[in-house]
């Protein structure tokens, strides 16, 4: 059985948002699965999702979406076994994170991931955003994905990555149409889905 998360904290975005997420993600997911919505945490901004790799979320198979992804495909390719790594991730496109992790996507298995949580300060917790020099070689901390860039590069997290076909940005990839065998268009930023008025976004999200 798939867990699939997702987050809307302190009610930061609509419930139909939440909905429309649960939809796509039951037309594409064929696997057994149940979906979770995150909705109550201590951590500001992002850093929500520091929290769920922890002891007290054992779930056997995880996949996480981003709340403002649209799903334009089969979900399955996504949660195959891991090959002897901790977490499966997309790498980041954006120029202020390139080389980085991009965490609106994310699929772990029990507690392989939970390094995340153990060792993650609350202190470091920022919001809005701070540089801080005592980690992540002075990089902006925007939220969890920082961090989790930061353990790949200690060797203290070992992770593999999506099919890069599978899991695009929609403001690099996807603007002149859906690209060939996406699954997940990515609205990092702006716009959000809810904003655009692409045909085939406004079918996947219908």
């Amino acid at each position: 059985m798939i867990t699939v998360w997702c987050a809307n904290t302190n009610g930061h975005a609509p419930q139909s948002e939440v909905d429309t997420l649960r939809r796509q993600v039951d037309r594409h997911l064929k696997e057994w699965h149940i979906f979770k919505c995150m909705t109550e945490s201590d951590l500001p901004g992002w850093w929500c999702k520091t929290q769920l790799f922890g002891s007290d979320k054992p779930y056997a198979r995880n996949l996480w979406l981003d709340l403002d992804v649209t799903i334009t495909g089969a979900l399955d390719p996504l949660v195959v076994p891991l090959n002897g790594s901790q977490l499966r991730i997309a790498k980041n496109w954006a120029q202020s994170g390139h080389g980085g992790c991009q965490s609106s996507v994310m699929y772990w298995e029990g507690d392989s991931a939970r390094v995340i949580s153990d060792t993650f300060d609350q202190a470091d917790a920022h919001w809005p955003p701070r540089t801080d020099k005592h980690w992540n070689n002075g990089q902006v901390q925007w939220g969890d994905q920082e961090w989790i860039t930061c353990l790949r590069d200690m060797n203290h997290l070992q992770v593999e990555y999506f099919y890069p076909a599978h899991v695009q940005s929609y403001k690099y990839h996807c603007r002149a149409g859906l690209p060939e065998d996406c699954r997940v268009a990515v609205f990092h930023g702006k716009p959000k889905p809810s904003e655009v008025a692409d045909g085939w976004v406004m079918k996947c999200r219908s």
